[in-house]
């Protein structure tokens, strides 16, 4: 065993003691409670408890406190009091979680879970390391992350390698998104809010039983405006030429506001509960933004490509043009459980879905060195079925997954100031996947509890297109900054893989379980979606593969007092990301090496009073990370670059807290206080870890006041960024994209 392997051994000692040691610390100072077997949700339990959330993270539904993993769940109504509308807003709530915009603006993010993912594929191809499902449908595509929040019954992160029941690309973790169900009775709501920036948004859904068998749900979101960048125009480039026999730089005026929304999205649901005792659901959706991209911001004093923004207000940028974008979805699930003995349930679900994206962006200066028109379009088809179910003590659940997806994208990239030219890539990317999985449960002692599953899965995929030069203006300087194209290429992958996962719980009394897990996780191999610029980077890349070794444990009381700690570490290996390979060439996403990450997740919940009148509720959590290459492929100078560096999007601390203070009025009132805080130290935004990549440390605090009545309305106000903190969502080289200035809102709601 060399000193590597023996530091990585004592260091996995460390995690566990440590949170072994925080297990009997914190047990010692809870307050004593009785055992309760109060089912979940129901009279005896506590309001606003996250211990109540009913997760399926496991296949099945159990209660967060009962599930021996690191999850972080969020309900309807917690979503809809802090006004979350899409995934940025989950990864605001989420300790240790980090969303990247990367080229394509907000509509083009990649997130990263315990500083994996954060040097994902932004283009359509690419996979991300945080597996994303809405309503039990795997979605093969970040094009799919512009999906938007509404009527959600509930959405689940979680933390860690997911191998066995979730399968590939989920190295970094899942996000479950449930959209909300018909019920029998009939019931709705409608909301309408209106905040700075001249923001509306109208959100509504009714629901109930068309017949004894059949009930329905239609679900409906509207929402414009809201744009908070400011557009100079081309300022002093307006005008100008670089090379004779191109066009000037044109100057499109200023523009205020900029950044607006147009959203629209449908959602419906049929539900029909068959004479055999099962159920059939079919859920179909569609959804349209038309909004206006945000454009990154020059950094002043930071040269970008020959333009200096002569102000460094973060809320104003330069362009020679204002980009838009659209963005259409639509698609459906097919889900189909049938109790087939006492004992076992077949589930099924079909899924399909297709997604078609235009989006234009430029690179925060009038010169046009790099913008950019992408058209994207992606086409997915899923099938999983799997069986569960119960021999004696022990559950059991086995299964078989398949998908299909196609992924087509052209590139326009304009290189006018730069190389007198244009330059397209077009693309097209089909994958096949077919995996196999099984799960069992055996609680071997009434204290002990062993849980082990493996997964194979066997994915193929094919990526053929070319890149030309348009050379649209006849003098295109390209020869000499992109020597090897054109480029034409038609290249296929294939690789299986075994991942799996083992877990030992414990749970001494009814309030505590302690656990610890080794677990593995697979990202399959693919293709680089950026612009190709050379045959060797159409090659496929290898398979990413994690090792995670997990212990913690969960406290839960009748009393509404949840606490977990989930100590980790991750032995990553065949590392995909983007490194520049070669001195004036671009980024490449290749296998770079390896890379260990460790760290600590704590949540604690509970009510600090609760009587008659009055009750105050703390909802806490926080991540301690670390994160470091250790070995990296590539010359000696991109060696010294990057060994050692943090990866991206792995920042060192994170927290989030929130207080929910609830006073009755009388005559059916309730008032609603909700005070929430999210902080984040640094991190790099790139695998290099330059200075200007780096986003420094920011708080983000928020307020909301709600006045309810038991009748079904309510009147509710807030403030977002309270402090007014400039804070970036992404930072590279002179480019910075800023996150959202303070900002006020408020609205009314009614439920029926």
């Amino acid at each position: 065993m060399d000193m590597t392997e023996r530091a990585n051994l004592h260091l996995r000692g460390r995690l566990v003691f440590a949170a072994a040691s925080a297990a009997i610390a914190l047990v010692g100072a809870m307050p004593a409670h009785a055992q309760s077997d109060a089912v979940p949700g129901g009279a005896d339990a506590p309001r606003d408890s996250s211990q109540d959330i009913v997760v399926t993270a496991q296949k099945r539904a159990s209660r967060l406190s009962d599930v021996p993993a690191a999850i972080s769940a969020f309900s309807g109504q917690y979503i809809q009091e802090r006004g979350v509308s899409d995934f940025e807003g989950i990864v605001e709530q989420t300790p240790g979680v980090s969303i990247t915009s990367d080229f394509g603006g907000s509509a083009s993010k990649v997130i990263s879970v315990r500083g994996l993912g954060g040097s994902d594929d932004y283009r359509p191809n690419g996979s991300s390391s945080a597996a994303l499902h809405i309503d039990d449908v795997y979605q093969t595509s970040n094009l799919f992350l512009s999906l938007p929040f509404f009527d959600v019954e509930r959405v689940e992160v979680l933390k860690g390698p997911q191998g066995t029941l979730y399968g590939r690309n989920s190295t970094a973790g899942v996000i479950n998104v449930l959209t909300r169900d018909p019920g029998k009775d009939l019931d709705g709501y409608v909301t309408a809010e209106l905040g700075s920036y001249e923001r509306y948004r109208i959100e509504g859904a009714v629901g109930g039983a068309i017949t004894q068998d059949i009930s329905a749900r239609i679900a409906v979101l509207r929402e414009w405006g809201g744009g908070y960048m400011n557009g100079k125009g081309a300022g002093s480039l307006a005008g100008t030429r670089v090379f004779a026999g191109t066009p000037v730089v044109p100057d499109p005026g200023a523009r205020s506001g900029w950044g607006d929304r147009d959203m629209l999205a449908l959602r419906g649901t049929l539900l029909w509960t068959m004479p055999t005792g099962g159920k059939l659901k079919l859920k179909a959706f569609m959804s349209r933004d038309k909004g206006e991209n945000q454009i990154t911001d020059s950094v002043q004093g930071i040269n970008n490509n020959g333009w200096l923004e002569p102000d460094n207000d973060p809320y104003t940028f330069y362009s020679s043009r204002y980009p838009m974008r659209d963005i259409r979805m639509h698609g459906g699930s097919l889900n189909y459980e049938q109790p087939l003995t006492d004992d076992i349930t077949l589930t099924t679900i079909l899924g399909y879905q297709y997604g078609k994206r235009f989006v234009e962006g430029a690179t925060g200066g009038p010169a046009r060195v790099f913008d950019w028109d992408f058209n994207d379009r992606v086409r997915q088809k899923s099938l999983e079925a799997r069986l569960a179910g119960d021999l004696g003590p022990i559950d059991w659940v086995v299964g078989v997954y398949a998908i299909n997806d196609k992924v087509k994208f052209m590139t326009d990239l304009d290189y006018t100031d730069v190389a007198a030219t244009r330059v397209r890539t077009n693309y097209t990317q089909t994958r096949k996947s077919r995996a196999v999985f099984g799960q069992v449960e055996w609680p071997i002692t009434d204290k002990f509890t062993v849980t082990g599953g493996l997964r194979y899965t066997d994915d193929k995929a094919r990526f053929a297109g070319s890149t030309i030069d348009l050379n649209p203006y006849g003098i295109s300087q390209g020869a000499s900054r992109f020597p090897a194209v054109p480029v034409f290429f038609d290249n296929r992958a294939h690789d299986n893989n075994v991942s799996g996962r083992l877990t030992l719980s414990y749970k001494p009394i009814e309030e505590i379980k302690v656990y610890a897990s080794y677990g593995t996780g697979y990202k399959a191999g693919g293709f680089d979606g950026s612009s190709i610029f050379s045959a060797v980077e159409a090659l496929p890349l290898k398979p990413e593969n994690v090792k995670a070794y997990e212990a913690g444990f969960k406290v839960s009381t009748a009393a509404g007092f949840y606490a977990s700690v989930d100590g980790f570490y991750y032995d990553l290996s065949e590392l995909q990301a983007f490194t520049i390979v070669a001195p004036n060439t671009p980024n490449v996403r290749i296998n770079v090496g390896k890379s260990i990450l460790y760290g600590v997740d704590l949540q604690v919940g509970l009510s600090l009073f609760d009587n008659d009148r009055h009750s105050l509720r703390l909802e806490a959590g926080g991540t301690l990370l670390d994160s470091r290459i250790t070995e990296f492929q590539g010359t000696p100078a991109q060696v010294a670059a990057n060994l050692g560096n943090d990866l991206p999007a792995a920042p060192h601390r994170t927290a989030n807290a929130s207080l929910v203070h609830k006073l009755q009025l009388g005559g059916g009132l309730e008032f609603t206080t909700t005070f929430d805080a999210r902080y984040k130290s640094a991190e790099f935004k790139r695998l290099n870890n330059v200075a200007t990549s780096r986003v420094p440390t920011y708080a983000l605090f928020g307020l909301r006041g709600e006045l309810s009545s038991d009748a079904g309305w309510s009147v509710f106000a807030y403030v977002r960024n309270l402090t007014d903190e400039v804070y970036a969502i992404d930072r590279n080289l002179a480019q910075r994209l800023v996150g959202s200035p303070r900002l006020f809102g408020g609205g009314v709601r009614y439920e029926f």
